[in-house]
């Protein structure tokens, strides 16, 4: 794809305001339209240009990516969803393997579980209390069937339900 300065279609400069690309557009619509030059398959052509120009910087937005990405302008929304991959890559790639952030786990378990920094269905729940480590030994045929067991630990009683296939 060639890139096509619309700036200079209309003949106007990048700091035109909207006004001044009305005012281009509607006077080189006029010179260019196909009533006013029948037959006349470059007049045509130039016409086409115009409007193409003017929909796009008559439009704010088209005229931030236009003049952002240049002829990639239609691509703008994805060429910024890859640089912040890319971003996020190289960042996480700095911290060296091993090594995580809040934000990746955050990020992780808001999407296994459709949470997020709003704590899911709107409702902030947070668990407090202190952390147990146990050690659970199960034999193979434990694992094909959900079933309960009680674990004793520090003197207390833990109720578990140990899925199948775990």
């Amino acid at each position: 794809m060639t890139y096509i300065d619309y700036y200079k279609i209309l003949g106007i400069n990048k700091k035109a305001s909207e006004n001044d690309i009305k005012k281009a557009y509607r006077k080189m619509a006029r010179k260019y339209h196909p009533d006013l030059n029948p037959g006349d398959k470059e007049a045509e052509k130039k016409f086409k240009e115009i409007n193409e120009a003017n929909e796009v910087l008559s439009n704010p937005e088209n005229r931030k990516k236009y003049d952002k990405h240049g002829k990639d302008w239609k691509h703008a929304d994805e060429i910024e969803k890859a640089q912040q991959q890319q971003q996020y890559h190289r960042s996480t790639q700095q911290r060296g393997p091993g090594q995580y952030s809040e934000e990746d786990f955050s990020d992780f378990f808001g999407s296994m579980f459709g949470g997020g920094s709003t704590g899911g269905r709107g409702r902030n729940v947070q668990f407090r209390g202190q952390d147990y480590n146990a050690e659970l030994q199960l034999e193979l045929e434990d694992v094909y069937r959900t079933h309960k067991r009680t674990l004793t630990i520090n003197g207390k009683n833990i109720r578990l339900t140990i899925p199948a296939g775990v």
